[in-house]
């Protein structure tokens, strides 16, 4: 993929970008950011939300990049994975390319820290237990317990190939209307709009219909390092009380409230994250 990813990493920082086999027969896009300064500090493995953009993420990934290799692993429903038709998209299968992934990439001499927003957030959770070599510590943003989409919109996903290109504009006027909070957090209905533009309608349809059913299980009591749970109180589209629940059902784990989509993916998230990853690094 040819693509000018320099706009999402600190001005110095020099990134490249391709493809990873994580032997579940599937092809995952990561782009590997490098900071200016020789990365002396844990790489930070960088897992996106459900059919999200980098340019969701803009601010924390410049924030990140300017001390911390990072490893940008888009997940398999979004357009840049190659995949054949017959893959599916649960939480158990997405979890599994993030497993194979790292059991790939690290292995005890090499520290990782494991960062991931919504269904990223919710996959490192369960790829936990598989992994040979652990990370260092968690971030967890506003991690999914369950995937709470309407019925209509399981309904439609069946369709999605061919009805998406006419039901976008439905879709957006939904989210502004019922789903987000657009004087306390436009910043939520924001990027679900270029979640919107840029999604693969047929795998996003297929996603929304083989999350649905997950409901999280003991996985959150298996993970053995220290986690920190970011939530934003203020969006009304994720479930502040599940990543509550899911911070509480946590050993070793610490909650903070970024309040906003606007603050948990800004600059200041990145400065959050850098700061647990040093108090994790003392501890």
């Amino acid at each position: 993929m040819d693509r000018d990813f320099s706009q999402y990493c600190y001005q110095e920082a020099t990134y490249t970008s391709g493809y990873a086999d994580p032997g579940t027969g599937v092809s995952l896009f990561t782009v590997e950011f490098t900071p200016p300064e020789p990365p002396g500090l844990p790489v930070i493995v960088f897992v996106p939300g459900l059919a999200s953009v980098p340019d969701n993420f803009t601010g924390t990934l410049i924030g990140l990049t300017r001390y911390h290799q990072v490893h940008y692993v888009e997940t398999r429903e979004k357009s840049s994975a190659l995949i054949r038709n017959s893959h599916g998209f649960s939480v158990a299968e997405v979890s599994s390319d993030l497993t194979g992934y790292l059991n790939s990439r690290f292995s005890d001499d090499r520290s990782y820290v494991l960062v991931g927003y919504s269904l990223g957030a919710t996959a490192i959770a369960e790829s936990f237990r598989f992994l040979k070599h652990k990370p260092l510590s968690i971030v967890l943003i506003e991690p999914n317990g369950s995937f709470n989409f309407p019925w209509w919109s399981v309904v439609l996903a069946r369709g999605a190939r061919y009805i998406f290109r006419f039901m976008k504009p439905f879709l957006k006027w939904y989210i502004r209307k019922f789903r987000v909070n657009t004087a306390e957090d436009n910043e939520m209905y924001l990027m679900n709009c270029r979640i919107l533009d840029a999604a693969e309608p047929g795998r996003l349809g297929k996603a929304i219909r083989d999350l649905k059913p997950y409901r999280i299980g003991d996985c959150l009591e298996r993970i053995s390092v220290p986690v920190m749970v970011a939530g934003t109180s203020k969006d009304k589209f994720h479930s502040h009380d599940e990543a509550m629940k899911i911070s509480a059902g946590i050993h070793n784990c610490t909650y903070t409230d970024l309040e906003d989509n606007a603050r948990s993916h800004s600059g200041e998230m990145a400065d959050i994250i850098i700061r647990f990853i040093k108090s994790s690094l003392t501890d």
